[in-house]
């Protein structure tokens, strides 16, 4: 526990910038969506006066970037103390190799995590509000909760299965470049799947997000084990 606290105390720097960016991301998504749908009225756009629709694309827009961002932080935090000659400063570390790599990835996890869940719920439960209010959209938003709270644990889910599974690939590779370049892959690969399935099957889609949450554990494991069994050069 005292290795998980330490990892996580150096890493809680990002807190509060994850949680603003996350915030801000979020708002911005939903009323750059909500504005389009209020004042472009054509067939097109008809879908975006729904606040379901609505949500479910700004939070794939918020994913989007925080994935790539939350890849860079990982490079930083995570990755670069298993590529090049960090990686040989890592292994002489008096400690399990296999459980090192476990608590940097828990506590890399839980420091993505936690600021992403309070700027989600901040983030539409303010457009919530703002809705009651001055409303942008034919539904009204107040019966949204549900909708909300599935929406962010899967935003959360999808974003850091892809930001563990990028690293994984870049500490693979030996390359924190490579990483990034991963998460750009993946993001273009999800985009469109995610907005689809949080716009019309939010459920289905927080299914998917935690089955890549198990699969992206059972990849973590299998790398610590790899790990334990590498040579230092």
């Amino acid at each position: 526990m005292k290795h998980f606290d330490f990892e996580f105390s150096r890493m809680k720097k990002m807190l509060l910038p994850l949680g603003l960016t996350t915030g801000v991301l979020q708002l911005l998504f939903l009323y750059f969506f909500a504005l389009v749908g209020r004042f472009d009225h054509s067939d097109s756009n008809s879908v975006l006066t729904n606040y379901s629709a609505i949500l479910g694309l700004a939070t794939t827009g918020t994913m989007c970037v925080l994935s790539i961002y939350g890849t860079v932080l990982a490079s930083k935090m995570l990755v670069r103390d298993y590529v090049g000659m960090n990686k040989s400063k890592t292994y002489l570390l008096p400690i399990s190799r296999k459980e090192l790599f476990y608590t940097k990835t828990k506590a890399f996890s839980a420091v993505i995590s936690l600021p992403m869940l309070i700027g989600l719920l901040a983030s539409n439960l303010l457009f919530m509000v703002m809705e009651v209010i001055m409303p942008l959209t034919t539904d009204q938003s107040i019966t949204h909760i549900t909708n909300i709270l599935v929406s962010s644990i899967t935003c959360i889910c999808l974003t850091l299965a892809i930001v563990l599974f990028s690293s994984f690939i870049g500490i693979k590779l030996n390359s924190t470049v490579k990483g990034i370049i991963a998460s750009i892959v993946f993001v273009v690969f999800l985009s469109n799947l995610s907005a689809i399935m949080l716009m019309s099957y939010e459920f289905v889609s927080l299914l998917v997000a935690v089955a890549l949450i198990v699969l992206i554990t059972v990849v973590g494991i299998s790398m610590g084990h790899n790990i334990d069994k590498n040579e230092a050069l």
